[in-house]
């Protein structure tokens, strides 16, 4: 999906603006795969960490593997599947901005994205949240 919306992106703007589409791409799949798999998994299918209402998980540790949930059937596989949507959400924006914006601040806001906005939104429909 990565490769696509940076083919995408690039052929749809000034061709000024193509190593900072590729750029932009190439972080939101490495930075975000790191964000992924050290804070939202465990926030996306971490048991809740605050109440029992389900806005969020992570209860027991902030990284994949400190939520023990490596010892959950399928966990790696359900991990790289959402890791894949998790660093696509963040790439969809992306078109909408090339030419737009400074790289850092679009990679704070891919962080918050990766971190934060996709994992409780995750949370909510397939971990078990309040709308599951």
């Amino acid at each position: 999906m990565q490769t696509g919306f940076a083919a995408l992106e690039v052929g749809s703007t000034q061709s000024k603006n193509a190593k900072n589409i590729l750029l932009k791409n190439m972080v939101d799949n490495c930075v975000g795969s790191l964000i992924w798999w050290l804070v939202g998994y465990a926030f996306a299918f971490g048991p809740d960490a605050f109440n029992d209402a389900g806005f969020i998980g992570g209860k027991g540790g902030f990284y994949f593997a400190g939520n023990k949930l490596d010892e959950v059937p399928n966990a790696y596989r359900d991990c790289f599947f959402q890791l894949a949507f998790a660093t696509t959400s963040a790439t969809i924006v992306s078109g909408s901005l090339a030419g737009r914006t400074h790289f850092w601040a679009y990679f704070s806001y891919s962080c918050i994205t990766t971190s934060l906005i996709y994992p409780v939104i995750v949370h909510w429909t397939w971990g078990g949240g309040w709308l599951f």
